[in-house]
């Protein structure tokens, strides 16, 4: 996989697992549901560093 393909990957994680958290968050336990949006951002933030550091 190229280096664009691994942040498409990256990024398609992050959209669903943010918006489960969101689910989660409005839906069940609030506490659940920030914990799974902040791994979610873990990810996200991966993709940045990428976008930054890899130029």
């Amino acid at each position: 996989m190229n280096k664009d393909q691994i942040r498409n990957v990256l990024n398609l994680i992050f959209m669903i697992v943010a918006v489960v958290g969101v689910v989660i968050y409005l839906t069940d336990d609030k506490t659940k549901g920030i914990i799974v949006i902040l791994i979610a951002m873990c990810f996200k933030m991966a993709e940045a560093s990428m976008r930054m550091f890899n130029k």
